[in-house]
């Protein structure tokens, strides 16, 4: 069949001849030369092989009525096929007027002259229509390979995140009185925060969190290196240890001149803060660059802000990080945790002159209240209710930060507590 023709297809094969004699009365009124041939087939034959309408121009589609399942499937054909057609019945049918996407419908009596006015004006869409189906078999063609290629980096990024789940510590330490639990909750894949608590020696615990600037898999890329720099202990044959442990305040130097070594033009920073608890005294040391004040949730009800002076890693070469020691005492929990709590609650503002209320405010004091339930029963419990909150807020599918929280808490060393409590039996006897 020759591309420039016009198919003919029709319901019933009685009618062929009667509609093809009606068809050449139609193209009789168009001017030669340009006057396109016509052939007939079968609506059950075109089902059969919708490829044919790949090589006709225009279609006319002739049928007994529009509910047959077949007239159904043959009007999806063409659609898909994006092939212009005319759709006629044999009986009682619309009149002259749009029928579908790309078909129009004409009285199968209609005058020869107006039908085929109707055929030469979608005939003149015809080269448009080509382009058109040329560009779409392209656009297809790139979208294939952009699913393929977003596909791919959904993988490499679900295994950047599996790694950097890794990477964190798999056991938190815990020492006779002492207990470390952790909220960390990445915006996306991977997350631009990260946090450590280390066993530094056998009185002494370190806990460190640090927020690099942006989001994604370049702030993550930077948090694996602020943690593999971060110092924690010096070699020192002179003392009896044969190290020493250094100072929060000298550690985040260290970290700070490391992180300035590695700049390559672009200014990347970071905020941080670490502390050195010693679980034979209670007493924690800490220092902070840049980061949220840490909080103390006193057992008696107080809570209190860890203030030492400090600026961010990497931007100032000189910087002296000042450090902090705090002595604290059982039922007592010490937050550490990211600037994501910010907008991680957000409220709505009220309407002003008559404007409209729901804009979220870009950060709010509200977790300060949060982190006050924190102080109430079994640690990990707290954090699993902190998690079902940040889970109820507006937008919690779509985190707008990063989120950390670690949280140590002060309780009764076990063998303080048994020289306490006399023995079961001790008490029953008296």
């Amino acid at each position: 069949m020759a591309v420039n023709q016009l198919l003919l297809v029709v319901d019933r094969d009685k009618d062929v001849q009667q509609v093809t004699a009606r068809v050449q009365a139609v193209l009789s009124q168009w001017d030669e030369p340009g006057r396109p041939s016509s052939e007939a087939i079968s609506i059950d034959d075109l089902i059969a092989d919708p490829s044919v309408l790949g090589k006709a121009q225009v279609a006319w589609l002739v049928l007994d009525d529009d509910n047959s399942p077949q007239a159904f499937e043959l009007i999806g054909q063409v659609q898909d096929q994006r092939v212009p057609s005319v759709i006629s019945y044999t009986g009682a049918g619309p009149r002259i007027q749009a029928y579908e996407d790309g078909i129009v419908a004409c009285p199968l009596d209609a005058d020869p002259s107006v039908a085929c006015s109707m055929l030469r004006s979608l005939w003149s869409q015809v080269t448009v229509l080509a382009e058109m189906r040329h560009e779409i078999k392209l656009l297809r063609a790139h979208e294939g390979g952009l699913c393929g290629q977003i596909s791919q980096l959904d993988e490499e990024l679900r295994m950047a995140a599996q790694l950097q789940k890794e990477f964190m510590p798999t056991e938190l330490p815990r020492a006779d009185g002492v207990g470390f639990d952790v909220l960390w909750r990445p915006a996306g894949y991977v997350s631009g925060d990260i946090y450590d608590v280390i066993q530094l020696d056998e009185t002494h615990i370190g806990l460190f969190i640090a927020d690099a600037v942006g989001h994604g898999v370049p702030a993550a890329l930077m948090t694996v290196h602020i943690k593999r720099s971060m110092p924690t202990k010096v070699i020192d044959t002179t003392l009896e240890a044969g190290y020493r442990l250094y100072t929060p305040g000298e550690a985040i130097g260290i970290l700070n001149r490391e992180m300035l070594k590695h700049q390559t033009g672009k200014v990347r920073f970071a905020t941080a803060c670490y502390g050195v608890i010693d679980t034979e005294t209670n007493q924690l040391t800490i220092a902070r660059a840049g980061h949220p004040y840490p909080l103390i949730l006193r057992a008696d009800g107080r809570t209190e802000t860890i203030e030492p002076e400090g600026g961010l890693l990497g931007v100032f070469p000189d910087e002296v990080f000042e450090q902090t020691t705090i002595q604290l005492t059982p039922g007592d929990r010490v937050l550490l945790y990211s600037d994501g709590f910010e907008v991680a609650f957000p409220t709505r503002e009220e309407p002003k002159n008559g404007g409209l209320a729901g804009h979220h405010k870009i950060a709010t004091d509200q977790y300060a209240q949060e982190f006050e339930d924190l102080r109430h029963g079994n640690a990990e419990a707290a954090l699993d209710r902190l998690a079902q909150r940040l889970n109820m807020q507006s937008g919690s599918l779509n985190q707008r930060d990063d989120l950390t929280v670690v949280c140590m808490t002060i309780s009764e060393p076990a063998n303080i507590a048994s020289k306490e409590t006399p023995p079961a039996e001790s008490a029953t006897a008296a």
